[in-house]
């Protein structure tokens, strides 16, 4: 998937790190197991909901550790792709540990990884820290080009269903595109809009048809706070809103029956 608008949304930025902080000294105990030799990477990466997504600068020729940590989480999930990567990219890294551990990769190419933590059980915090060296020589031979999966064509239903709801109103960017399935934790997919006040906007899903049975939609606006969604039986759902203000929204797009591709596109006029 190559999307027109930069696909990420909750970027946090890492957090001072805490020398007293019994979740911070854990990571690094982690990752000093690994390697005693990586040093730290910049600060902490810190969250606490059920996904969280960052953006993550590597160097080529590197082994990175990414050592998590958390305090009570059932399940700490933590997933790696490279620069430029699309929704069908496959992952370079993966962790599924209980609750802590440590994900490695060693870089071909430098660049703006993304690089997402999942979280399962009850509420808690989890801190995660990067730590790297000098990749070894025999690894520094480039990577195989990744091929991509690409889904149907759905873009024609989205913009039907566009001309329906919303005539006269023209796409905004390149679609978004995703592919999950409603049981597992790859449902839900988070999209960040620049929307300009005063314009009137449609996002508009569009599902697999005869896969997809029902496709969620829910609107947040720059202040966190929900603002819409679309819950309705349907593979086709639409959210909109009249800006207030400018600003960064976030949509989320959910696959709540049936298993899939789907695209979704955000429509003004």
């Amino acid at each position: 998937m190559r999307i027109g608008l930069t696909i990420f949304f909750a970027l946090a930025a890492a957090g001072t790190a805490y020398a007293d902080d019994p979740l911070d000294q854990a990571a690094i105990a982690q990752a000093k197991a690994q390697d005693a030799t990586a040093t730290q990477v910049g600060n902490f990466y810190r969250g606490a909901g059920e996904k969280t997504d960052y953006q993550v600068l590597l160097e080529a020729g590197k082994c990175y550790w990414f050592s998590g940590s958390s305090e009570g989480l059932t399940k700490l999930y933590m997933y790696l792709w490279k620069p430029n990567s699309g929704a069908f990219t496959p992952r370079v890294a993966d962790l599924r540990s209980p609750g802590q551990g440590t994900m490695a990769y060693c870089t071909q190419e430098a660049g703006m990884y993304k690089f997402q933590v999942k979280t399962e059980g009850k509420k808690g915090h989890f801190v995660v820290a990067v730590f790297a060296k000098e990749a070894p020589k025999q690894m520094a031979a480039p990577a195989a080009p990744v091929e991509e999966k690409h889904g149907p064509d759905l873009g024609p239903i989205c913009d039907k269903r566009a001309e329906a709801v919303a005539p006269g109103a023209h796409r905004v960017g390149e679609f978004f595109e995703g592919h999950g399935n409603s049981i597992g934790h790859d449902d839900r997919f988070d999209y960040p809009v620049q929307l300009d006040g005063g314009k009137c906007y449609w996002f508009i899903g569009c599902g697999e048809p005869d896969h997809i049975k029902q496709l969620t939609l829910f609107m947040w606006g720059p202040n966190n706070k929900r603002i819409t969604e679309d819950k309705g039986d349907t593979a086709t759902p639409m959210v909109g809103t009249c800006a207030k203000e400018t600003g960064m929204y976030k949509v989320q797009a959910k696959i709540s029956g049936g298993s899939g591709y789907f695209k979704a596109a955000l429509y003004s006029k």
